[in-house]
C-alpha cells in the first residue's frame, strides 16, 4: 500500500509538473496575446508571477495545519482539483487583469507537493528518505523537461489557450486518481498532547523561529526560490534577445529550458545518494555554489547555444538543492510537525517566488536582462560558500 501511495503520488508530482512548466513560464508571452506591449510586458509578468506566490505562501501553514489535522491525502486533492481548474479557466481569459485573477486563484489552490511530500517522508525509513525524496525530485524533474516540449509545440501549432485546456484536464485527472487510489493511515492527530503542542499557525511560527536548523533550512527555501524566479519570467524575453527576434521563440524557449530538466533527471539519483552519504549540509552547500556559479556565466554567453550549454550544466546542480533540503527538515522536526514543516517550507518558497519575480520585473525596466542571471547566481553561491562554512565548523566541534 505505501509502494503505490509513493508511486501514484511520484507520479502525480511529474505531471503536475509537466503542466506547470508547459504554462506558467510562457505567461509572458501569453500575455502579448492578451495585447500587453513593450516594457509593460516585463510589469505584467512580474504581477502575474508574483501574487500566485503571495496568496501560497499566505495558505500555505493552514494547508499544512489541517494536513496534519484533517488529512494529507484531503489536501492533495484539494490542491490538484483547484490547480486544474484554474488553468482550465486560464484558458478563457481576456486580459490581463483576469489572467492576474487566474493566478490568485492558482495561489489559494496551492499545496500538492507539501501534502504529497509529508505523505511519501512518513513512508519511507530515514535509511531510505535521501533515495525517495530524490525520486520524487526526479518526477518534478522530468515534469519540467516535458513540460516546456508540450508547452512550446502546443503554443506554436494551437495557441496558449489550448495548452490551458490541456493543461487543466491533466491535473484534474491526477485529482481524481489521488481520490480514488491513494490510501492514507493515522492521518488526524488524535492525542492531547499533540494537540497542545501546537494550537496555532503562530505557535507553528514559533516553534520554527525556535529551531534554528529549521529556520536556516527555511531560509535557503526562500533564496532558492527568489533566484530561480528572478530569472524564469525573463528567460523567453531574454533568448528572443539572443536568437535576434521573437519569431518562433515559445518553441525555442522551450526546447532550451528542457536542457536543465535532462540535466536534473540525470544527477538527482546521484546527489540522493550523495547527501545520504556526505551529509545533507555538504550536498547543499556543493548544489548551491555549482548551481551559483554557473548561472553567473548563463548572463555571459552571446548566443541561443551558449545559453542552453549553460542551462544543462545549471541543471545539474539545481536539481540537488531540493531533496537535501526536504530531507533535513524531516530529520530536525518530530513526524507530528511533518504536514506543517512542508506547508512552512511552501510557505518560504511561494514568498520567495513572490519576490524574485517582482524584483526582476522592476528591476529590467532599468537594466539588461543579462544582469538577472547573474545577480541570481550571486546569490545562490553566496549560500553554498555560507553551508560550506557552516560544515566546516560543524566537523571542528
Amino acid at each position: 500500500m505505501k509502494t503505490r501511495n509513493i508511486i501514484i503520488l511520484t507520479a502525480g508530482m511529474f505531471f503536475l509538473s509537466s503542466v506547470y512548466t508547459m504554462l506558467v513560464p510562457f505567461l509572458p508571452l501569453y500575455l502579448m496575446d492578451l495585447g500587453v506591449e513593450g516594457k509593460q510586458v516585463n510589469f505584467w509578468s512580474g504581477a502575474v508571477f508574483s501574487v500566485c506566490f503571495l496568496i501560497g505562501g499566505i495558505m500555505g501553514p493552514i494547508w499544512g495545519r489541517l494536513a496534519d489535522s484533517k488529512g494529507k491525502k484531503k489536501m492533495a486533492v484539494r490542491a490538484a482539483f483547484f490547480i486544474g481548474l484554474s488553468y482550465l479557466l486560464g484558458g478563457l481569459v481576456r486580459n490581463q487583469w483576469e489572467l492576474l485573477g487566474m493566478r490568485m486563484l492558482q495561489g489559494f489552490a496551492n499545496g500538492y507537493m507539501p501534502a504529497a511530500m509529508a505523505m511519501i517522508s512518513s513512508s519511507v525509513s530515514p535509511a531510505k528518505l535521501g533515495v525517495t525524496l530524490g525520486f520524487f525530485q526526479t518526477a518534478l524533474t522530468v515534469g519540467g523537461i516535458c513540460g516546456p516540449l508540450m508547452g512550446g509545440i502546443l503554443s506554436e501549432y494551437f495557441g496558449m489557450r489550448a495548452s490551458f485546456f490541456v493543461g487543466g484536464s491533466i491535473v484534474m485527472s491526477v485529482a481524481a486518481v489521488v481520490f480514488f487510489f491513494v490510501h492514507e493511515e493515522n492521518t488526524v492527530e488524535n492525542t492531547q498532547k499533540q494537540k497542545e503542542k501546537s494550537k496555532s499557525v503562530f505557535q507553528d511560527l514559533s516553534y520554527a523561529v525556535s529551531n534554528k536548523q529549521l529556520m536556516m533550512l527555511l531560509s535557503c527555501c526562500f533564496v532558492l526560490q527568489s533566484s530561480i524566479l528572478m530569472i524564469q519570467p525573463v528567460a523567453p524575453l531574454y533568448i528572443g534577445e539572443l536568437q535576434g527576434s521573437m519569431n518562433g521563440v515559445a518553441m525555442t524557449a522551450g526546447l532550451i529550458m528542457s536542457l536543465g530538466g535532462i540535466a536534473g533527471a540525470v544527477t538527482t539519483p546521484f546527489w540522493g545518494l550523495f547527501g545520504q552519504k556526505y551529509g545533507y549540509d555538504t550536498a547543499m552547500a556543493v548544489t548551491f555554489a555549482g548551481a551559483g556559479i554557473l548561472l553567473i556565466g548563463q548572463g555571459i554567453p552571446q548566443t541561443v547555444m551558449g545559453f542552453g550549454i549553460f542551462q544543462f550544466a545549471v541543471g545539474c546542480f539545481i536539481v540537488g538543492i531540493n531533496p537535501s533540503v526536504s530531507a533535513a527538515m524531516v530529520t530536525c522536526t518530530p513526524n507530528s510537525f511533518r504536514g506543517r514543516v512542508f506547508g512552512l517550507a511552501n510557505t518560504f518558497q511561494q514568498f520567495g517566488s513572490m519576490f524574485g519575480p517582482m524584483m526582476a520585473g522592476i528591476m529590467t525596466m532599468y537594466i539588461d536582462i543579462r544582469w538577472m542571471f547573474i545577480i541570481a547566481g550571486v546569490l545562490l553561491s553566496l549560500i553554498g560558500w555560507a553551508l560550506w562554512k557552516r560544515t566546516k565548523i560543524s566537523a571542528k566541534s
